[in-house]
């Protein structure tokens, strides 16, 4: 449904942490949209324009972050006209935007971020914050976390409204091994739900977590029921979290 491309040599060299990638998922599962996959790319328009003709091939929507300053390794409008097949112009509503905020005599390296792929549109910047700027189903994003976090809403709100997701999840004082085959069986006969398994470390009272995840709250709520009962008919120690939206509302349960 969704992909994310992160952009930046400095990411991908260990100069600079990325803190996007944790809050796009967080925001963009709680709509519905939870990330298919995600790639972490340098600045090179060539990798630009195949990373998003790929993604593009398998997701409904790419978004990228990253890459969109003025200097000259900002490379992601380049990369994603090359992808698209079309060349660079100058938009005149990100022209306008830079204006407000940079001046009337803008300098070339500010005029070259008006540059953008031809067909593009630019969607906000009356606020005077950094607009998305989308082609097709590409939207593109700047990498500065401050200047992404409050584009995901609105991103979000362009996009068909789907349901969100339901997760929950048990506590098992008993190793994954134990019950790996019934999960794997549990699992084949739920195909609606998406079921996890992962091990708990350092804590006096559990050894593993399962996940339980759905845009269906009563297939997550069954699905939850089973492994329960399952655990319990075993004597195992059993804690379970009950079905919450994405949307961080519960289920009642």
């Amino acid at each position: 449904m969704l992909a994310i491309i992160i952009i930046g040599d400095e990411i991908l060299s260990g100069q600079v942490s990325d803190e996007n990638l944790p809050f796009m998922i967080e925001r963009f599962s709680r709509a519905g949209y939870a990330p298919r996959e995600v790639r972490i790319i340098g600045d090179n328009v060539a990798l630009i324009s195949r990373t998003v003709q790929e993604l593009l091939r398998s997701y409904s929507y790419v978004v990228t972050a990253g890459g969109v300053g003025p200097t000259h390794d900002d490379l992601t409008h380049a990369g994603v006209a090359a992808a698209f097949g079309v060349g660079l112009e100058a938009h005149p509503h990100m022209m306008r935007f830079l204006g407000a905020t940079a001046g009337s005599d803008l300098p070339p390296n500010v005029k070259r971020m008006a540059m953008l792929p031809r067909g593009s549109e630019v969607i906000g910047g009356d606020d005077g914050h950094w607009p998305i700027i989308r082609k097709r189903n590409c939207f593109m994003l700047p990498g500065l976390p401050h200047a992404l976090r409050d584009k995901i809403p609105r991103l979000v709100a362009l996009l068909p409204r789907l349901s969100p997701a339901w997760d929950a999840a048990v506590y098992l004082n008993a190793d994954e091994v134990l019950f790996a085959d019934w999960l794997d069986e549990l699992q084949r006969s739920h195909s609606e739900v998406s079921i996890g398994s992962y091990p708990v470390v350092h804590h006096p009272d559990f050894r593993t977590r399962i996940t339980i995840s759905a845009t269906d709250p009563q297939a997550v709520g069954s699905v939850t029921a089973q492994i329960e009962r399952y655990a319990r008919d075993k004597n195992w120690h059993v804690r379970t979290q009950n079905p919450v939206s994405r949307g961080g509302v519960s289920d009642g349960a």
